[in-house]
């Protein structure tokens, strides 16, 4: 008998035991227990197009309890407004206060080229000289602005969103192979001048805008290579070319230059100043000869000193640029980009 009670007493404890442990179990598994979001769509396949607004692919979440909970998801959207990868981010919370997360991969790309864009064209701007109004230089003439001017035309760009594409990409558009988004625009100041160091570079830093100075590499391209710009940079505006001595065009000295000359010239620059993505011609003027140095040297781009958008096609080392002429009103610097 006592074995008998005592199996019937083991077989008890034991079935008490199971329970307990079987409600612990349910006990852990429900604390374990967390809302779900499912994303609609595949992560290799979310693309956006430089330029254009994110549009989610969408979602769905629920809770424990299989009820539907995605009017509680909230959604974090990057800045998309460079091309490369991105996370998106969703999180979402039960009545419980119970936590889910999920994560999305955007990238931003350039769409292929298309002819309406193309035939749009790509300004590229040309301006020189900025100084201040209250203390203006004895000669004002059209390579100068003020800095009250370029201030404003620097505002409106950055409010109205547009795009500042770098030199790689400049070249991509005039090959044809990538669309820019339809806001684009290119700064570039000529000649490296003190008066564009003291108020046209704080400008460039302050309004966060992606710019190029076209420095002179013989007269202060050590100095300002020495420094260290956020936004600006510095490419060729040749190391001693800025001169007379040609009898082509406005009488550059290049012109007259044999081909090791002229690229022993670019290759100085380029030495001094760290880049050679882009070159700009001295005085515009150039000849067959220029050009192939030029490309010989390294550049992405030249430009001339023609009035005009880049399109498409377009020789990428005689590329033109349209100059801004001195204080113009901000109506018609929106007409000229």
């Amino acid at each position: 008998m006592k074995s008998g009670k005592r199996l019937i007493i083991l077989i008890i404890l034991l079935a008490a035991a199971a329970v307990a442990a079987g409600y612990y179990f349910v006990q852990s598994m429900e604390a374990n227990r967390v809302p779900t979001i499912s994303l609609t769509g595949d992560d290799s396949a979310t693309r956006v197009y430089l330029g254009t607004k994110y549009k989610d692919p969408g979602y769905t979440a629920t809770d424990t309890d299989g009820k539907d909970i995605t009017a509680a998801v909230k959604v974090k959207v990057p800045d998309m407004n460079k091309t490369g990868k991105y996370v998106v981010r969703y999180s979402v919370k039960d009545s419980a206060g119970r936590t889910a997360s999920a994560s999305r991969i955007v990238r931003v790309v350039f769409a292929e080229q298309t002819k309406a864009f193309g035939e749009r064209g790509l300004a590229v701007l040309m301006y020189h000289k900025v100084y201040d109004e209250a203390n203006p230089p004895a000669h004002v003439d059209a390579n100068c602005i003020s800095s009250k001017n370029l201030e404003s035309e620097l505002k409106y760009l950055v409010e109205e969103g547009y795009y500042f594409p770098t030199w790689k990409e400049v070249r991509e558009y005039v090959d044809g192979k990538i669309d820019l988004p339809k806001k684009s625009v290119v700064l570039t100041f000529d000649d490296g001048s003190p008066l564009f160091i003291k108020y046209g570079i704080p400008l460039i830093e302050k309004y966060d805008v992606r710019a190029t100075s076209f420095v002179i590499a013989s007269r202060n391209g050590k100095q300002l290579a020495a420094r260290k710009f956020k936004h600006l940079t510095l490419e060729s505006h040749s190391y001693d070319m800025h001169r007379p001595g040609g009898k082509i065009g406005h009488g550059g000295i290049f012109t007259a230059l044999t081909y090791d000359q002229g690229l022993a010239d670019l290759k100085k620059s380029i030495e001094i100043l760290g880049n050679s993505d882009a070159f700009a011609y001295p005085f515009g003027d150039y000849t067959k000869t220029c050009e192939k140095a030029v490309m010989d040297a390294g550049f992405l781009v030249a430009f001339t000193t023609g009035y005009g958008k880049i399109h498409p096609g377009d020789d990428p080392y005689l590329l033109t640029r349209v100059r801004v002429n001195g204080n113009i009103s901000l109506a018609a610097f929106k007409s000229i980009i």
